[in-house]
């Protein structure tokens, strides 16, 4: 994109981020937060693409997809090797010049911003690798490529319509009912003790972008191969990833997203040891929370006694859930609350520190 290349650097980097493109120098970029910050509201999906080194092979061909909402893909196939290819989904952000891939809760790949708008891979101690050989990742425009992967999730099932929560990131993908799909619609059935309840499952499967015939463009879920299922389990509570933070009510079993969006004090919970607080949306609570596992057991919760008609009925569902919350499931950066039967009842965003 020649009519690009008068940019400043840090115009280039944003357009790394959220567009692509700038000139063909692989250089590490500098000084890039305060426009990363500036410009999140603006992310648009892009792709990434590059030959890298490879000791024992004559290359890795390696994609990168980074999805507006945080999301990413990265698949690498190393040539010349029969099954050499290999995908991974996690959670991706900025800090400063550097992105920031994270794979579970303790694996994170490193690349820096370049003046091309790409990524150069960082080395093993965090810092720009340089070299005459090539690792970087240089834009492609929106370019999603399929990926295969072993998935951990929540499966859902209701109405001929199937749907995943996937552990790591929270993401939600609609599956495509094929032929691999009927055995375990027959597992699901047998396993689930309710309709529309979830089922821990782990199997091979593969994700496409596509069009819909109805709503927007996004990734569809394909079943593969049925590694597992896991009655009565969950995507786990590490009490590191919950305990001290606040969590703010985005799901509420019953009541609408609209109507979530529009309180004005939406509701929301933390807690520290076995002690619970938080707010109803109307009221203050307090109890006493007991999390082994994924088992979950509240209260009694006690609370204040304002009434605020406005908001009595999503008040009055909230404090309904505690008494029936039996699971607890860490998805992505939301905290999921299921019954005994495994339907879910609400879900919770973790808000961010600095918030």
């Amino acid at each position: 994109m020649s009519n690009m290349s008068g940019l400043s650097l840090s115009a280039c980097i944003a357009t790394a981020l959220f567009i692509g493109g700038c000139s063909s120098v692989s250089t590490p970029a500098t000084d890039v937060s305060e426009v990363a910050e500036s410009t999140t509201a603006q992310r648009v999906n892009q792709s990434y693409s590059g030959l890298l080194p490879c000791a024992s092979c004559p290359g890795i061909e390696t994609h990168l997809d980074l999805l507006s909402d945080g999301t990413y893909f990265l698949t690498e196939t190393y040539q010349d090797r029969p099954e050499g290819q290999f995908s991974r989904l996690g959670r991706w952000e900025t800090d400063g010049e550097r992105l920031l891939l994270h794979h579970g809760h303790d694996n994170t790949l490193i690349y820096f911003a370049t003046d091309n708008g790409g990524w150069l891979q960082a080395d093993t101690q965090g810092r720009p690798i340089v070299s005459q050989l090539n690792y970087e990742l240089s834009p492609l425009g929106w370019q999603p490529a399929e990926v295969s992967l072993e998935l951990d999730g929540m499966l859902t099932y209701m109405a001929d319509a199937a749907f995943v929560v996937e552990c790591s990131t929270g993401q939600g993908f609609p599956v495509v009912m094929t032929e691999p799909w009927l055995d375990i619609e027959r597992t699901y059935l047998a396993s689930s003790s309710a309709g529309g309840s979830y089922l821990h499952t782990r199997a091979q499967v593969t994700l496409n972008w596509e069009t819909p015939e109805e709503g927007p463009a996004r990734h569809q879920l394909r079943f593969q191969q049925l590694k597992e299922t896991l009655p009565a389990t969950t995507c786990g509570s590490p009490l590191a990833d919950l305990e001290h933070y606040e969590w703010d009510l985005v799901e509420l079993d019953g009541i609408t997203p609209d109507a979530l969006q529009a309180m004005h004090t939406r509701p929301f919970v933390r807690f520290s040891g076995q002690q619970l607080s938080g707010h109803s949306g109307c009221n203050v609570l307090a109890g006493p929370i007991q999390l082994e596992g994924e088992r979950l057991t509240l209260g009694p919760v006690a609370s204040t006694r304002m009434l605020c008609q406005d908001v009595a009925e999503i008040e009055f569902r909230f404090l309904q859930l505690l008494e029936q919350a039996s699971y607890s499931s860490l998805e992505g950066t939301q905290w999921s609350w299921y019954d005994e039967d495994m339907t879910r009842l609400a879900s919770f965003r973790r808000k961010p520190v600095n918030e």
